[in-house]
């Protein structure tokens, strides 16, 4: 696949711009202050949250509200926008909706505002495990008072549900806003049962909270002990012939000394049984074998599939001359999706040409993250090679917010970021890039 030009297009199609705005690309902030970026791309993307990876990456609506008023498109967004605060038919985009409701509302449009308070009181039955809505826009946008909206709200839920993140996480938001002193004062001052309730359950967990520290500090020595000693090689190997999942052998791995890694690779060579087979090499997933053994590459080609990929991931970590040469060999054949984490530690000068030029991206967006991810990680932990042109495509077609900024970085700190992509970056949904200081 030919990928020389990655540059925004001056007038892009609908397809750019769609793309653009769901990748959070700060070409499509360029694109509308220069009148080129339509209406129906950018609703669509208002309605729709379209962040790659939920958990990770920060909702959008502040940068959204910059787009919006940068194409001029306020009065368009805003009826549709409504409408969907009205209905939150889709609760996993009412975060983003209710963000945007929140700089509607900041500008002085009190339906928006009105709305807010509705959704806060009012909980709605089609986003009921996010009822947590609404608040940290009202806590923004009106301070006191809908600290205390929010308060009273979770406190008449308190008299059928327990204390959880959700009022943790109100209260620490209000505390940098304005200040734990003030919310003691505010909630220690009220007759509100509602807020009562609030308050007191707050205490209680403050006083719980401190005991359990106290638990913790005088338990910790002990636990430390008994760790040690339900994590001896002998309990790994016994583990693998018996648990079915054996999760925690990967941190175990981490932190076990070379002597017991040899052991777990004895008994991998020697094991026969894809569960054994499967477990054992769990504790190589983030460690390199103590020596290296092809036995490693024939699993990668196990007629199992999770332990063909578990093989894959625990080969990266090795350097050695056999996994290059398996790794050349795949780059002509099928290319599975793990193939270019075997070049971060077994690189050569050049390879970062021959990987552009058998470069082909899954359609699917977490298999292309996937991939662009490894290709990042061969660029970055191998300071002589060429990243100008991969880390380009990397930039311009992984879905993840993170991973475009990790290129970013490279290109920037290797002084290797063209012009247009410089000024695009201080546009792009990213806080972390558009901080990065061009020169």
């Amino acid at each position: 696949m030919n990928y020389s030009d990655v540059s925004p297009a001056p007038v892009p199609t609908s397809a750019e711009q769609r793309d653009a705005l769901a990748k959070g690309l700060g070409r499509a902030r360029l694109w509308a202050e220069r009148g080129v970026l339509t209406e129906e791309p950018l609703r669509d993307a208002c309605l729709q949250d379209l962040r790659y990876d939920r958990m990770c990456e920060a909702p959008r609506g502040d940068w959204l509200w910059e787009v919006i008023n940068a194409a001029g498109f306020r009065n368009e967004i805003r009826v549709p926008l409504l409408h969907a605060l009205y209905e939150l038919s889709e609760p996993e985009n009412a975060r983003q909706l209710c963000k945007l409701a929140q700089h509607y509302a900041a500008s002085g449009d009190t339906a928006f505002r009105d709305l807010l308070y509705q959704i806060v009181t009012q909980k709605p039955l089609a986003a009921a495990d996010y009822d947590f809505l609404g608040e940290s826009e009202l806590l923004a946008l009106e301070g006191e008072r809908g600290f205390l909206c929010a308060a009273k709200s979770r406190g008449a839920q308190l008299k059928h549900i327990d204390w959880d993140w959700p009022e943790e996480s109100l209260l620490r938001e209000a505390g940098e806003l304005i200040g734990e002193t003030r919310i003691h004062e505010l909630l220690s001052s009220t007759s509100d049962p509602d807020l009562n309730r609030f308050f007191e359950s707050w205490q209680q967990q403050l006083r719980e909270k401190a005991e359990r520290k106290q638990q913790k500090q005088r338990h910790r020595k002990k636990q430390k002990a008994q760790q040690t000693e339900e994590t001896s090689v002998e309990t790994v190997l016994e583990a693998a012939r018996g648990e079915t999942h054996c999760s925690w052998f990967r941190s175990w791995g981490t932190q076990a000394a070379p002597t017991e890694l040899n052991v777990v690779l004895q008994a991998l060579k020697s094991s026969k049984e894809p569960v054994v087979l499967l477990n054992l090499i769990k504790v190589f997933a983030n460690r390199a074998l103590p020596e290296f053994d092809s036995r490693l590459i024939e699993l990668c080609q196990h007629p199992d599939p999770e332990l063909q990929r578990r093989a894959w991931v625990a080969l990266a970590n090795n350097s050695h001359p056999e996994i290059r040469e398996f790794a050349k060999q795949q780059l002509n054949e099928n290319q599975p999706a793990c193939l270019f984490s075997l070049f971060i530690r077994n690189y050569q000068a050049g390879d970062e040409n021959r990987l552009l030029a058998v470069l082909t991206l899954p359609d699917d967006a977490w298999e292309c993250h996937s991939v662009l991810g490894d290709l990042i990680e061969v660029l970055k932990e191998n300071p002589t090679a060429d990243c100008s042109s991969l880390a380009r495509v990397i930039y311009r077609f992984t879905p993840c917010e993170i991973c475009r900024y990790k290129a970013v970085q490279l290109l920037h700190d290797r002084s290797r970021i063209p012009d247009w992509m410089a000024n695009e970056c201080r546009f792009d949904s990213y806080a972390e890039t558009r901080t990065l200081t061009f020169v």
